[in-house]
């Protein structure tokens, strides 16, 4: 037997292999396509409570225009950040129907609206992402 012959017999099996895969009938192997996107998930405003519960005892990374760093949300009421730029410090947070309610280092309480994109929170213009 020479090596053309073994080669036609191994192709020979692999047809046969595959024209059985391919065949009708009720094959239980489903092939998938990998070109498959997650559905993304709907942008949608919380409530107060869902605020409370997602924000109170974690940290999270905040992206904002002119700043960013970390921040962690009391059940207090109160907050504490480690800024990039500006430093650590301290406020105080409350929610509201749909609305993230801050005052950073004593300035006035600012609200934003408060959504979630799946992936990451929003309050306003800051993006929130768990640390």
């Amino acid at each position: 037997m020479t090596i053309f012959d073994v080669r036609r017999a191994a192709l020979g099996a692999l047809g046969v292999v595959l024209a059985a895969c391919s065949g009708g009938g009720n094959s239980s192997i489903k092939v998938l396509s990998g070109n498959a996107k997650p559905q993304p998930q709907p942008i949608r405003t919380l409530s107060a409570e869902e605020i409370r519960s997602t924000l109170i005892g974690r940290s999270w990374q905040y992206t904002a225009a002119e700043s960013n760093g970390f921040v962690t949300y009391n059940n207090d009421g109160t907050l504490s950040y480690q800024d990039d730029a500006k430093g650590q410090g301290s406020g105080t947070w409350s929610a509201v129907e749909g609305e993230l309610c801050q005052s950073i280092a004593g300035k006035p309480t600012q609200c934003g609206e408060f959504k979630s994109t799946g992936d990451a929170y929003y309050a306003g213009k800051v993006r929130l992402a768990h640390s």
